[in-house]
């Protein structure tokens, strides 16, 4: 008996999942009450079928065939398991679901145990108490012993996710009056917010929680589960502040970088334009499945690869970062044309060499598409390279996909592991190179609007201490045409301070360390008492650690770092 699905194979349904991996799903084909399970993950079943079919010669949509027994049984003729797990329930605000390792959104679920206990944790600023966070917690009293259950609950406009657990019911007898006990299978090395209180025998289970008011829940749960992405963005050696023109740029014939010379990325870290406390930037693989990831927050792992050497590098990460609307983009489009931003990105494209035609009729969700905090961006300084055995060389197009732990970068390749290593390969060649050729290293751009937004409200802010006779901006160093950003005269000594803006504090300590020195030092005296560099980036421990060993090495070296917060109009605390 010929089938209506005969025309797929084992192979096409293979492909299906792998390209789903790399994606999202599509908000009408999220919902489903039949899944494939493969490897312990779940897919829509339509929508299996509906991708598969793209790898055959009819291709075929959702619409076009019933999800009946016979369907799901030839389907699962061909070596797959199809299950049956509705997550329907009177409620319509609530997605609920038991019976599964997985935790996220219906149709775009992942393993608990890869990403959930080892990064995510409980977190909702919903009260359990009545109304339908009540509704939530009554769900909750229904689950028996050791049922596995994830459950999101979401607002009116079903956009915003309020609450969610994934966890194991270790005693069902202890689910009243506002009691949950939940428990894991698996010990996390650390965790955030209310340590466990308890726990069992070895390392099987472990108590997350236990909360004996609906009060504690609540006041757990604070924020919004956030999943961990990654995505690859155009190439930029000028630390993607502006475009760098048409080198390592993508030679694919039907890319955007490869048509006109220059990515939309390319302005993701112009940290110099805030709107709100957020800078605004766009992402490809974002634009590509905008609707599933709109008004959603993701952590961002960020890649890159050079077209000129086919290297992949580890550019760094974005925390907290929103997948915007298309009537936010349009607003904060409208912002840049008013602010005359929009003229200085097109004159920044020509200034690269790069062809700027039709950029300044790009609207809305074509320019922004993702917004962030500032604080909440981390850079490599230079670009971490991949070794070649790494998982993201089997990656090569924009896709928005999840975070997998092969991806993570060994923590002692990020430490300082140096040590004396003789080379036997360096043949102490001295001969004059007979070519001319060379691979342009990446470098960093110190952000200028930034740099002199710090620069003119510090002033104003070491004059309100010191008085304004006592404070001097751009102040001659004595030698030459060298000016030192701010010098202060507290009454005794002088104090230097030299700003730097990049977006990396490791670039902004090396190019203001310097530049200090020289100040301070040259030729043969010393003319202040301190020396502070100042960037917009609060200490990190390592920073705090940098310095506090300068000082302790170098007994008379009066080094410090601080760092001024442009909104508050205030400096930090001297590390």
């Amino acid at each position: 008996m010929v089938h209506q699905l005969d025309f797929i194979k084992p192979e096409n349904v293979l492909d299906a999942l792998q390209q789903i991996d790399m994606g999202a799903v599509p908000k009408n084909n999220d919902w489903s009450e039949y899944w494939l399970n493969f490897n312990g993950k779940l897919y829509q079943f339509k929508y299996v079928v509906e991708i598969a079919s793209t790898f055959t010669s009819t291709p075929i949509q959702t619409t076009d065939f019933t999800s009946n027994d016979s369907s799901r049984n030839y389907i699962s003729s061909l070596g797959f398991q199809i299950l049956f797990k509705s997550n329907k329930i009177k409620d319509a605000k609530v997605n609920y679901w038991i019976g599964a390792s997985y935790y996220g959104l219906r149709g775009n679920l992942i393993n608990m145990f890869d990403e959930f206990i080892r990064k995510k944790y409980w977190r909702t600023d919903h009260d359990l108490t009545e109304g339908e966070g009540l509704k939530v917690f009554n769900e909750l009293k229904k689950i028996k012993i050791n049922d596995r259950i994830g459950i999101r609950f979401f607002d009116k406009k079903g956009s915003k996710v309020r609450i969610t657990a994934v966890g194991t019911i270790s005693d069902t007898s202890k689910i009243d009056d506002g009691y949950l006990e939940v428990m894991w299978d698996y010990s996390p090395p650390e965790y955030k917010g209310i340590k466990p209180s308890g726990s069992g025998s070895g390392n099987w289970w472990k108590t997350l929680f236990q909360l004996k008011r609906h009060s504690d829940i609540s006041q757990i749960f604070k924020e919004t589960l956030i999943e961990n992405r990654i995505a690859r963005v155009a190439w930029n050696d000028l630390g993607w502040v502006m475009p760098s023109g048409s080198f390592g740029k993508s030679e694919h014939k039907d890319s955007h970088e490869a048509h006109y010379g220059y990515g939309h990325e390319e302005w993701l870290f112009d940290t110099s334009k805030i709107i709100k406390g957020f800078h605004y930037g766009f992402l490809e693989p974002v634009r590509k499945e905008q609707d599933a990831y709109s008004n959603k927050v993701y952590d961002v792992w960020l890649y890159s690869i050079n077209g000129e050497t086919k290297k992949r590098f580890w550019i760094g990460e974005i925390k907290n970062l929103i997948v915007i609307d298309s009537k936010e983009a349009d607003e904060i489009n409208q912002i840049y044309i008013n602010e005359g931003w929009l003229i200085e990105m097109e004159e920044q494209i020509k200034a690269s060499g790069a062809n700027e035609k039709g950029f300044s009729d790009w609207k809305g969700l074509n320019l922004f598409n993702v917004k962030f905090r500032p604080s909440d961006i981390f850079i490599n300084d230079p670009y971490f390279e991949l070794p070649d055995s790494h998982p993201i060389n089997d990656q090569s197009r924009y896709a928005f996909g999840h975070f997998r732990e092969e991806y993570e970068i060994n923590d002692k390749l990020l430490q300082d592991n140096f040590s004396f290593i003789n080379n036997p390969n360096d043949n102490n060649d001295d001969s004059i190179p007979k070519s001319k050729t060379y691979i342009r290293q990446p470098r960093s751009v110190e952000i200028a609007h930034i740099h002199k937004a710090i620069s003119n409200s510090l002033t104003k802010t070491l004059k309100e201490k010191y008085g304004k006779e006592n404070v001097t901006r751009e102040h001659p160093a004595g030698y030459g045409a060298n000016r030192i950003d701010i010098v202060v005269n507290n009454g005794s000594n002088l104090i230097f301070y030299e700003i730097k803006t990049y977006n990396s504090i490791k670039t902004s300590i090396r190019e203001a360390f310097g530049q200090l020195m020289e100040y301070c030092f040259y030729p043969d005296k010393q003319k202040a008492k301190e020396l502070i560099i100042v960037t917009q980036f609060p200490a990190d421990k390592q920073t705090k650690d940098y310095f506090n060993h300068l000082r302790g090495i170098f007994k008379e070296l009066p080094i410090y770092y601080q760092s001024y917060n442009l909104e508050a109009r205030t400096l930090s605390d001297k590390c």
